[in-house]
């Protein structure tokens, strides 16, 4: 591959448009060819640069004519290196010189593989345990089944099915507490198994929401507590049945203040018309990660 190829896969990844066989390809490149891990590294520090640049400006201060104060506070070192650690398997470790982005899988999301068949009925009360709408799990699957209402309006109308886990946060405390960004990523795997070109189509979502207080009182107000998230990630995607693309893995992101105490993880599937019938629509491999990238010091630059 060269320079100018692998620079147009950079960029697509870089949008979060590069196919999965398009991540693999770049990823064989920059294993073998330091040149092209280089030359990724740079890419990404100019594009961050001038992203701090266009969102700094918004808070520059003009304390006299034909002088300007920028502020310069984002690691973008770390997070170029992040990105660099979190395209490649854990297998693969390259040293990057400090300060260093980590990746950390948080098992405090339970079951996300539906290796156990618990699953209980509306909102959770508890934190570890899946629960929600009409649902069950078998072969290692969660299958949707019906949509539901909620039990805080039952009469408003049942448009998707879904499915939800409480996870405390408080542990991570400390390390929230530190200098730098925190990003939590849900990720989840998603398939239609319908027939091609089935109707209605149907959406799958991953959806995480941050909430501080206690979270065996949420179920009380839910879902109008939205309203008093701290923070908020979501993806999603329309089938029609089976296709070429088979499993979708949709990946909802989102920063995390330090004063988080529990997150809120949903995933669903919503028929596209109503009423309808669900079937053979599954998710699996329900995962939750924390990403941090420390700050680098504060400079100010005078012009």
């Amino acid at each position: 591959m060269n320079d100018i190829d692998f620079l147009a896969q950079a960029m697509r990844y870089q949008d979060g448009v590069l196919a999965p066989d398009g991540i693999a390809a770049l990823e064989a490149v920059m294993r073998g060819d330091p040149s092209k891990r280089q030359l990724f590294v740079d890419t990404q520090l100019r594009s961050m640069a001038l992203h701090d640049r266009f969102r700094q400006e918004a808070f520059c201060v003009e304390p006299a004519p034909k002088k300007r104060i920028t502020w310069i506070s984002r690691p973008i070192t770390a997070m170029a290196a992040g990105l660099v650690i979190g395209l490649f398997s854990a297998s693969v470790v390259w040293a990057i010189s400090s300060p260093k982005a980590t990746t950390e899988r948080l098992f405090s999301l339970i079951n996300g593989s539906f290796d156990e068949d618990r699953l209980e009925v509306g909102f959770p009360g508890q934190t570890g345990v899946w629960s929600g709408d009409e649902a069950a799990i078998a072969n290692g699957k969660l299958c949707f089944i019906a949509p539901g209402s909620d039990s805080n309006d039952p009469s408003a109308q049942a448009i998707s099915c879904d499915v939800f886990q409480l996870v405390d946060l408080r542990p991570l405390r400390h390390t929230l507490s530190q200098e730098g960004e925190s990003v939590l990523e849900l990720s989840a795997n998603f398939l239609d198994a319908r027939p091609r070109n089935t109707k209605p189509s149907v959406t799958f979502f991953c959806q995480l929401y941050l909430f501080q207080g206690d979270p065996s009182a949420l179920h009380q107000s839910w879902p109008q507590s939205i309203t008093d998230t701290l923070a908020s990630g979501s993806a999603q995607v329309t089938t029609l049945g089976t296709d070429a693309k088979g499993t979708r893995t949709l990946t909802a992101k989102c920063l995390v203040p330090a004063e988080a105490h529990f997150a809120v993880i949903q995933i669903a599937a919503r028929p596209n018309l109503r009423p309808a019938k669900l079937e053979s629509l599954f998710a699996d491999d329900v995962k939750l990660t924390l990403k941090t990238s420390p700050e680098l010091p504060i400079r100010i630059v005078q012009r």
